[in-house]
């Protein structure tokens, strides 16, 4: 298919073997104990590896992935569990399992660019539209995963996805077939090219290196349903460019459309409104806040209400946008040291020692949120090596040991790449003494200045490989004051102690003295002790919540009594 550049592996003998008779490889397939889901995804993967490096004709080729098509979505669903709620960095062991789950979608999209390759040599089959149809989308929805599963651990996409994936909607647009629906044999729900092709510009125009992790699964399965309320046109006059996105023939998502530059129509530019879809979510987002459940609203995503209207809110600020900076970014090389977390910047900000209050606990502090991983994933069945035979012998290696209370307080030396008024690039080598995650609360310290703690928020991330990582912090104080928060309705109860920061008022922009707290120990409206050392014991009420993430909360305080220190 001379009109469609496609990116296959170069065929070659394999040691590997594997069924090409659809009979026998459905058997093969449903042999597997697929509750062993890192031994049944090796022995599937060897088996596509080897399949799309053989010469078949295209017909039987197309009918052998749609039969891997289940079993590939059984063993991912298994293994992408230990993924959750995972920071940055991955162990080795953890990114290496990332890797292969992507590796296994880019081989179910090599078997199907394969079979669209070769249908032109298959004279009975070619006259067949539909037979057309349902390898272009099957190809499509691969390509879609392998971008998915990049920004779910926030590694780079492979080259080339992106641009194979415009390629194949202006082919299919070409051919008059980019709106049929392509026959389903599974239970999933049939669709077009022209559906998985929006769903796809929607999910890489939402900035998916800035979403907490596990919120790209969440907006895909909104957009499922959602997807089709966007308009893709040929690219025209633009009277205002809010809500309008660039499809450029590129290696790249949609841009969002420039405010004040002259673009250029071609052929191969498109346009997409999202302007409809906007419209719709801004209505959920208001429901939502009137009390309505995501449920009764029906918008496709199952998940607390909370969650679901803070990723509403966040897609409806980023499809809104159009291409502009704020702030001139300063390139330069430097370097800080960051610690990570509410607690860890409480004790570093407070000369490296925690505040001296009654009945003092690190009770959801010193952890901060991290999340230790099922014992049983730790073993060397998580190892799945991707160039190479698998072995049926392998020693377990040694399980992780779960983080001490003091490797919360924890700091690393990062690289500043850019800088602005506002926020940071920052880059890491090698090993990390601490994790993060996108919306995680970090202290930053200047190797200039060793008296005093920034405070910031992880805005996006990204891990271009193993030893290194990426991350964009915005900047929200120059400094902090330590303070312990306890709740003021604990009067009957032992008190409980929570580490929390203040935030000084700032000029430009405008803003009042703020609290920063570990998500959930303040409330709108409840009272709540601030304790500071040498300085009476205050009560405040917690009046405006200006932003919060999976793991900090900032609030806008007002005092409500003075008590001293002894009572």
């Amino acid at each position: 298919m001379a009109e469609l550049a496609l990116s296959l592996p170069q065929k070659r003998t394999s040691a590997w073997t594997t069924e090409t008779d659809p009979k026998y490889a459905r058997a093969w397939l449903a042999a597997l104990p697929l509750a062993d889901s890192a031994a049944s995804a090796r022995e599937i993967y060897q088996s596509l590896y080897t399949l799309n490096r053989l010469n078949l004709e295209a017909p039987r080729r197309f009918e052998l992935m749609e039969i891997y098509r289940g079993p590939v979505a059984t063993v991912v669903g298994a293994l992408e569990s230990y993924f959750s709620r995972l920071a940055l960095p991955l162990t080795p062991k953890k990114r290496q399992l990332a890797e292969f789950i992507r590796q296994l979608h880019m081989e179910m999209a090599y078997g199907y660019k394969a079979a669209l390759r070769d249908l032109p040599s298959s004279r009975l089959w070619w006259g067949k539209k539909s037979l057309l149809t349902q390898i272009m989308t099957r190809a499509m929805q691969y390509l879609g995963e392998v971008l998915l599963r990049s920004y779910q651990v926030y590694m780079p996409y492979p080259a080339g996805v992106w641009k194979e994936i415009h390629d194949l909607y202006r082919y299919a647009e070409a051919r008059g077939i980019h709106n049929d629906v392509a026959a389903s044999r599974d239970s999933v729900a049939e669709t077009s090219i022209a559906q998985d092709y929006l769903r796809i510009l929607l999910l890489g125009l939402s900035n998916p290196y800035h979403m907490p992790q596990d919120e790209c699964r969440q907006l895909q399965r909104f957009l499922q349903k959602w997807a089709t309320k966007t308009t893709l046109q040929n690219l025209g006059e633009v009277a205002n460019p809010m809500g309008h996105f660039l499809i450029k023939a590129a290696d790249a998502p949609p841009i969002p459309f420039p405010r004040d530059t002259q673009v250029r129509s071609g052929p191969e530019m498109r346009l997409l409104d999202v302007s409809e879809l906007t419209r719709i979510v801004n209505t959920f987002i208001t429901r939502l806040q009137r009390g309505e459940t995501a449920r009764s609203l029906d918008i496709g995503v199952d998940c607390l209400d909370s969650a679901c209207l803070e990723m509403l809110q966040r897609m409806v600020r980023v499809w809104g946008q159009s291409m502009q900076r704020r702030h001139a970014r300063i390139k330069h090389t430097g370097y800080v040291f960051v610690c990570a977390g509410v607690g860890a910047v409480h004790f570093f900000s407070n000369g490296q020692k925690p505040l001296a209050t009654p009945a003092w606990t690190d009770i959801g502090v010193s952890m901060d949120d991290r999340v230790t991983l099922p014992d049983h994933m730790d073993q060397e069945e998580a190892f799945i090596p991707l160039d190479e035979p698998v072995t049926a012998q392998s020693s377990p290696a040694p399980t992780e040991s779960a983080p001490t209370v003091s490797e919360a307080f924890r700091m690393d030396r990062w690289q500043v790449r850019d800088s602005g008024p506002k926020g940071l690039f920052l880059v890491r080598y090698g090993n990390m003494q601490t994790s993060v995650r996108v919306g995680d609360l970090v202290g930053i310290q200047r190797v200039d200045d060793l008296e005093r703690w920034n405070v910031g928020v992880v805005r996006w991330m990204k891990s271009p490989e193993a030893s290194s990582l990426q991350m964009g912090v915005e900047l929200l104080a120059p400094s902090v004051q330590p303070v312990a928060i306890r709740p003021g309705n604990s009067d009957n109860v032992a008190p409980v102690y929570f580490s929390g920061l203040l935030l000084p008022a700032m000029q430009v922009p405008p803003q009042p003295a703020t609290l920063l707290a570990p998500r959930g120990v303040c409330q709108l409206g409840r009272d709540v002790w601030l304790v500071q050392e040498n300085i009476p014991a205050r009560l405040v009420r917690p009046l405006q919540r200006l932003q919060q993430t999976g793991s900090v909360e900032q609030f806008v305080c007002a005092d409500v009594m003075q008590e001293s220190a002894g009572s």
